[in-house]
């Protein structure tokens, strides 16, 4: 009896849809000015390289081969005639450069399709914390809306930690932090406290940031389903107005 075959393990993508459109795209570019080389010229070569390899880190690699939209870009040639001349061969090439060149459009359109949405909102007006696009913004782009927000949650917690001194997490944080009474002010004051209303902002001010907590940790042992850019989105800005906020304690 004949051992079984081991096939070999299939190889996810390494690139998000958006950065690999990002990437093909550019790849699209320089085909007019690859049509005018001979077929010949080493510079073709490169590119089929560099394009390929982009394609399977875009694709992955089904059982450890070439995907197929990556096989049929890679081995795109032009017709073999035997006795024909270069000029035949260099129409055959200008013609596989344009084959070449609707595969990688037909890619890019499949990714696309593929790619999860990005909210576009309040577009050109509204821009988050620099702190929270610098944690968040590139998975909000790719679409891991969950992890963008709780990396948004984490980074205003670590404000917090860092502007109060103190040692704590969550909501005991949030209480050390901003809460006070007759005794005792708090860390981190956002007004002077010097009457009713200024205390009274003070306390809501404290319960966004005791929500935002909670908020965190629901989010962190969840498994619910979290697809929605447009909330992804309300998120970040939450966690951008908190971060700003803290910008005016004292």
């Amino acid at each position: 009896m004949s051992a079984k075959r081991i096939l070999p393990p299939d190889v996810a993508p390494t690139l998000t849809p958006h950065r690999a459109i990002e990437l093909i795209t550019e790849r699209i570019k320089p085909i007019p000015e690859l049509r005018e080389l001979n077929h010949r010229n080493p510079e073709i070569d490169k590119w089929v390289s560099t394009t390929t390899a982009i394609l399977d880190a875009a694709l992955g690699k089904p059982r450890g081969d070439h995907h197929e939209m990556t096989k049929n870009f890679k081995y795109c040639r032009g017709a073999i005639v035997m006795n024909a001349g270069d000029s035949f061969y260099q129409n055959e090439f200008r013609k596989s450069i344009l084959d070449r060149k609707a595969i990688l459009e037909s890619v890019v359109e499949q990714l696309q399709i593929l790619a999860p949405p990005i909210a576009r909102v309040a577009e050109g007006q509204y821009v988050f914390h620099a702190e929270i696009e610098r944690v968040s913004g590139h998975l909000f782009q790719d679409g891991h809306y969950k992890q963008a927000v709780l990396e948004a949650y984490i980074r205003v917690i670590e404000e917090v930690k860092r502007r109060s001194g103190l040692n704590l997490d969550g909501d005991n944080l949030m209480n050390q932090a901003f809460s006070f009474d007759a005794n005792r002010m708090p860390v981190l004051k956002f007004n002077a406290l010097s009457d009713d209303a200024e205390r009274d902002e003070q306390k809501g001010f404290m319960f966004l940031f005791k929500g935002m907590v909670l908020h965190r940790n629901f989010k962190a042992h969840s498994n619910q389903l979290f697809n929605d850019p447009l909330r992804a989105h309300d998120y970040l800005s939450f966690a951008s107005l908190l971060m700003r906020m803290l910008e005016l304690v004292h």
